[in-house]
């Protein structure tokens, strides 16, 4: 049971997963090991893609938990370059998605989304 205990770098709260929900988190992860690195909440993911900084999120969340890595420190930096990845990815399916939906559209939409398209590819 200890080995599927996460706990997020940003919030400090840790989760003890059923084995089918953690194996689904690993798969979103990658691997275990980024699990066990990268691993935040939903509530701090969803402000780190609005822009919010570390602190500002902690703030928000009201944590207070003393053994937390600073905002600044290179664990941190790494955890926010991988969900900015992950991210970027996820909205790379979103765009190619709203492109095919969009295909016998006005033609005002389709540059308008055909230069978002290249945009991403940039």
């Amino acid at each position: 049971m200890a080995s599927r205990k996460i706990t997020c770098l940003i919030t400090g709260k840790s989760y003890t997963y059923g084995q089918d929900y953690y194996n689904k988190k690993v798969s979103d992860y990658i691997d275990e090991t980024n699990l066990k690195k990268y691993f935040i909440t939903q509530k701090a993911k969803n402000y780190l893609n609005k822009g919010y900084s570390i602190q500002e999120i902690r703030n928000i969340l009201n944590v207070d938990v003393e053994d937390l890595p600073d905002p600044e420190s290179p664990q941190v930096a790494e955890l926010i370059e991988f969900h900015k990845i992950q991210a970027s990815q996820t909205a790379k399916k979103i765009s190619n998605t709203l492109n095919f939906a969009t295909h016998k559209s006005d033609p005002g939409v389709a540059t308008f989304i055909n230069n978002i398209r290249n945009y991403e590819q940039e």
